[in-house]
């Protein structure tokens, strides 16, 4: 029994931060606790998939779903002995990542500083809000459009039906003003 639930909860755990990969084993336990709290803050305010990976120079990662999923990787060569840390952003296609190349280009520029002290969690973090905020403005700003779009169309239906209205008036004072006239010369 003791080992079915020592497997059920290494399963859960997996399950619980299993859009965080720390293959080079950089993060504390508390980054971690903290990171895991960020990835499922950005999945639920956002809707998107984010998956973050420590990965040695020439890895690679592959998510499991190619939709709405952004995956940041944190790369570092061991083998050099002062290595750069490397920082990927791969967004997928219909997140539209060209509407909002600006601002992921600014976010990496905030977040450099944070790579040249070598603190990968800081970088984590910082890159994960950073991310959270551009989704959450970016889907602000479509839900902003989408609601022109519906005043745009109501106001076009409003003026249709004003403009139906005047033609249906105008036309029947002509009728009104031909039935007076033609009354008139009867008699």
């Amino acid at each position: 029994m003791l080992k079915k639930l020592t497997i059920g909860t290494l399963f859960l755990s997996t399950l619980v931060l299993g859009k965080i990969n720390d293959y080079r084993n950089v993060f504390s336990e508390e980054s971690k606790t903290n990171l895991s709290n960020l990835v499922k803050t950005f999945q639920n305010e956002t809707g998107k998939k984010i998956y973050l990976n420590t990965l040695e120079e020439n890895e690679g990662f592959e998510a499991e779903e190619q939709e709405k999923t952004v995956i940041v990787n944190l790369i570092k060569n061991k083998e050099i002995e002062n290595p750069i840390l490397k920082v990927q952003l791969k967004i997928s296609q219909d997140l539209n990542p060209d509407e909002i190349s600006s601002d992921l280009d600014l976010l990496l520029t905030n977040v450099e500083e944070f790579a040249i002290e070598k603190d990968e969690a800081l970088v984590a973090i910082n890159l994960v809000q950073g991310l959270q905020g551009i989704f959450s403005n970016a889907s602000e700003n479509e839900e902003n459009s989408k609601d022109l779009e519906r005043f745009s169309l109501g106001s076009k239906v409003f003026l249709g039906i004003v403009l139906t209205i005047l033609v249906l008036s105008i036309r029947i004072i002509q009728v009104k003003r031909k039935k007076k006239k033609y009354k008139f010369n009867k008699k």
